[in-house]
């Protein structure tokens, strides 16, 4: 079966509460909807496809770790290659991770949270400070170093530069337990942000921002229709900003039991892959 094209209501699932402030009604199936999207993607005068690596782009392996989908570079190229369309995937990983992973130089890459963004065009909206991010986290991975509950068995830290990341998945209950508390702590003694993620918890600077990320990107390439696919936190922010702008945005996976902000959802990382080579053929026909 060719993976261009796309029978209405392919995705599973009925209707799931939306919980965006100020809005009523349910984020529905994408495809129950394909036609009329596709013709608004059609006909706007540009695009740009935002794609959560972490949530749209890649799988959990059997070790826990996640990998790209091997599908993914392609259907990126494709998109890429369309007429007056752009694309960028999302992280909480450095962009140097990202782009060794993708090798792809017509991408835009927001890693880190949006501390660590590259792209063409970009305009960022607000820039965070690295340079002090830099040494707060270099100074919790030093208070880190000196705690015993950050050095037991199945705990890890990972330095990101500008995001220090304590590694949970491999430790006891009462180690997780004893192990958060502790970095919660310290994190907050250097102002930095805490976020929650898959077994983890990370620290990165107050003013990283996934949305804000985003928006410096479309101010470089302000006509464009923006198409948002991901699923975590962060993403969450991106999708609100975007429709306010009139974007489509697109959960991966389940929505959360509190809802989502996000207008559309699809299965899975598979359907993703779909997505993009239906964003890809949509703006061919625009040509």
């Amino acid at each position: 079966m060719c993976v261009h094209n796309f029978p209405v209501g392919v995705s599973g699932g009925g209707l799931v509460p939306n919980s965006e402030v100020g809005r009523t009604g349910a984020v529905r199936p994408l495809w129950s909807e394909a036609d009329s999207l596709s013709e608004r993607i059609a006909e706007a005068a540009a695009l740009y496809g935002f794609f959560s690596f972490d949530h749209a782009l890649a799988q959990r392996a059997a070790h826990g770790h996640l990998r790209t989908n091997p599908a993914a570079r392609a259907a990126l190229i494709r998109l890429c290659a369309a007429p007056n369309t752009r694309g960028a995937v999302i992280s909480s990983r450095s962009v140097e991770t990202l782009q060794r992973r993708l090798r792809l130089h017509r991408l835009a890459y927001v890693g880190v949270h949006g501390a660590d963004v590259q792209g063409v065009g970009l305009r960022l909206v607000t820039e965070p400070d690295l340079e002090g991010a830099e040494k707060a986290v270099e100074k919790l991975r030093r208070a880190c170093s000196r705690m015993g509950a950050l050095q037991a068995a199945g705990i890890a830290l990972e330095d990101r530069t500008w995001c220090l990341v304590l590694h949970l998945r491999h430790a006891a209950p009462d180690v997780r337990v004893a192990a958060a508390e502790q970095f919660g702590a310290l994190v907050a003694g250097e102002g930095l942000q805490l976020r929650r993620g898959a077994d983890s918890l990370e620290a990165l600077p107050q003013d990283a921002s996934i949305g804000r990320a985003v928006l410096g990107l479309l101010v470089g390439f302000p006509e464009a229709m923006a198409v948002y696919a991901g699923a975590g936190d962060g993403d969450e922010e991106a999708f609100k900003l975007l429709n306010r702008r009139g974007g489509i945005t697109v959960h991966v996976g389940p929505p959360p039991r509190s809802g989502t902000a996000a207008r559309w959802h699809v299965a899975d990382c598979g359907e993703v892959i779909r997505l993009v080579h239906w964003l890809a053929d949509a703006r061919r026909r625009s040509a």
